[in-house]
Parts: structure tokens; sequence; C-alpha cells
């Protein structure tokens, strides 16, 4: 029965420091990454490395994804990954904390964000002189809107359709 309980006792140890190793891995550097990862992650480059541990693995598991991803959604995401890296720290910061007020909401509250927001790309996208908005759009009703970095990429884990979070000015 000793021999069984020692036993016992020493596979735990090995098995918890096995599963602690595990846990601690450290994420690669910049450097220490794929070619392929690096071409697809090449927008988060000079940030790569600031980076905690926790966003890098979304990151690359982001990468891994990449390739089965439709060519429309790799070009989203790569346009995501450009507007995040001009973001300064503070618009960063924001950015973060519209998205988890935002995932707070009711479905309803986010859809209708999610609608703004897309008719804010559209008609930032439209020409000049082209038709003005549809009767929808300008009878929304402002409380909708979730104030937001002046630019906002999905997270990588999040609805990859489209942003869900508005500028905070159309301007940059």
């Amino acid at each position: 029965m000793a021999k069984a309980l020692a036993a016992l006792t020493l596979w735990l140890c090995i098995a918890l420091s096995a599963f602690a190793a595990a846990a601690d891995k450290k994420q690669p550097d910049w450097s220490q990454l794929t070619p392929e990862q690096q071409q697809i992650l090449a927008p988060l480059a000079s940030d790569w490395n600031n980076l905690d541990e926790r966003r890098r693995k979304k990151w690359l598991l982001t990468a891994k994804r990449y390739p089965k991803m439709k060519p429309e959604a790799q070009q989203r995401l790569q346009t995501q990954m450009n507007d995040w890296a001009k973001l300064t720290p503070e618009q960063r910061a924001m950015a973060r904390e519209n998205y988890k007020k935002l995932a707070k909401q009711p479905p309803e509250k986010r859809e209708a964000v999610k609608r703004n927001w897309q008719e804010h790309q559209q008609r930032k996208q439209a020409p000049p002189n082209s038709a003005p908005p549809s009767p929808a759009a300008a009878t929304a009703p402002p409380s909708t809107a979730v104030p937001s970095a002046p630019s906002s990429p999905a997270a990588p884990s999040g609805d990859k359709t489209a942003p869900l979070l508005a500028p905070a000015s159309p301007t940059r």
C-alpha cells in the first residue's frame, strides 16, 4: 500500500510539473516566428515583442486559421491589423474598453451598433456627390452608438463579419 501511495505521489508530481511547464510556455519573439507567421502578422511586427503572452497566443491562433479563411476575410483581417497598428496605446485601450462595454449589451443593441457602423463605413467609402443615406440611417437613434477610438478591428476570437465599434470621429 505504501509503495502504491509513493508511486501515485511521484506520478502526480511529474504530471503537475509537466502541466505547469506547458502552462508557462513562453510565446515566441518576432524573430522566432516562421516566415509564414511573419508574413501574415506583418502589421504587428513593430509591436510584437511588446505584446503580452495572451495576446501573442491569440494572434498566433489567428495566423494558424488564416490560410483557411476566404480571401475577403484575409483582406479584412490585414486591414484591421494595419488599422490597429496605427493606433496609439491610449486609443487601443479605449477600443478594448468599448469592446468590453459592447459585449455586455443585449444582442439587439449590438446589432444596431453593427448596422450603424456598416452604414458609416459605406458613407465614408461613397463618392462625395453620391446619394444621401437611407432614411433608416438618418432616423437611427443616437443612443445606439458606442464611442470608440478612431478605428477598432475585431478581436481575433470575435465576430469576423465586421468591426463592432464605431469610431469617435470620422477623421484620423
